[in-house]
């Protein structure tokens, strides 16, 4: 009798051990993480970028060059586009998604907030080990980043190039902002935090809208050789403009890759299944998939400054 209680005990044991194996793997305890645009302290000092934006503002003091614009090429003469993911998703969705890419040979460009980059360190360097190329999205995906004051966009810029460093090997060249006009003073900025680059796309659809029904087919129906097209993965974070005197107020809690709760009932597909019907509807029409980097680059004519087509 105290045997089979013994084994019986043994056994519940066992189960509940692998229950929480299970658990501890699963996407459950690793949501997407947070960021508030006002607290940059939440990752490792290890990641620390205080002599890095320093050293950029005198860069920017010292000299008027800027990162280059760079945009698709509507006279390609293959059937090729050159595909980014803004933002980042949940682990097992990148991880999903960059197979659904490795599938059909595909490269293309990932442009990851620093806060998300630096708390999924395994997702960025499995992005790295596959040839995937990883710009800089900033350091929160901030919105509208052409208001921010020239010390706001260094730091932005130099929080992500020091996390890109460390987790994936060199810092970024190209770098990617939501809905924000490419402005002089932008670009000077980017190129004093080391980004040579800034990505202007021709066609950029929102996740909601990739994975709502008939939404491939409708991206598929906009596309054109040569374009750049996005797939907006991310929750941008708003630029918050407050009275300094008020700086123990909380911040709104918006992060990057966040999604909120749904509103009204959506039938939808999982994101992954609907990059993957993606990239099997452009291997149909024969079409090749890129790195931004793949670009011709155009050296700037001068003039004012681009407005992002980011919706």
């Amino acid at each position: 009798m105290h045997l089979k209680k013994h084994l019986m005990y043994i056994c519940l044991g066992l189960i509940i051990l692998g229950l929480i194996y299970f658990l501890a793997l699963s996407d459950i305890f690793h949501p997407k993480q947070v960021a508030s645009y006002e607290n940059f302290t939440e990752i490792s000092e290890e990641y620390d970028a205080t002599e890095e934006i320093k050293k950029a503002g005198q860069a920017y003091a010292a000299s008027s060059d800027q990162a280059v614009v760079i945009h698709g090429n509507p006279a390609a003469s293959q059937p090729v586009i050159y595909l980014t993911f803004d933002g980042m998703e949940s682990r097992g969705n990148m991880e999903g998604i960059l197979k659904a890419l490795q599938k059909k040979g595909f490269q293309a460009s990932f442009f990851v907030e620093g806060a998300n980059a630096a708390h999924e360190e395994k997702v960025t360097q499995k992005l790295v080990d596959e040839n995937q190329l990883i710009g800089n999205y900033s350091f929160v995906g901030i919105t509208k980043a052409d208001r921010l004051d020239t010390d706001r966009l260094i730091e932005q810029f130099c929080k992500t190039q020091k996390v890109l460093s460390l987790v994936a090997g060199k810092p970024a060249a190209y770098f990617k902002l939501p809905e924000t006009r490419y402005l002089p003073a932008l670009l000077r900025a980017a190129k004093a935090s080391g980004l040579d680059y800034a990505v202007q796309s021709d066609l950029v659809v929102k996740e909601a809208d990739l994975t709502k029904p008939g939404g491939v087919d409708a991206l598929m129906a906009q596309i054109k050789p040569g374009m750049i097209v996005s797939i907006r993965l991310d929750h941008p974070v708003p630029i918050i403009f407050y009275d300094k005197k008020e700086a123990d107020v909380p911040a709104i809690d918006k992060k990057p890759t966040i999604k909120d709760m749904p509103e009204t009932k959506r039938e939808s597909i999982p994101v992954v299944d609907a990059v993957q019907q993606l990239c099997e509807a452009l291997a149909a029409q024969g079409y090749g998939v890129e790195r931004v980097d793949k670009i011709t680059v155009v050296p700037p004519a001068g003039g004012e400054g681009e407005t992002g087509n980011e919706s």
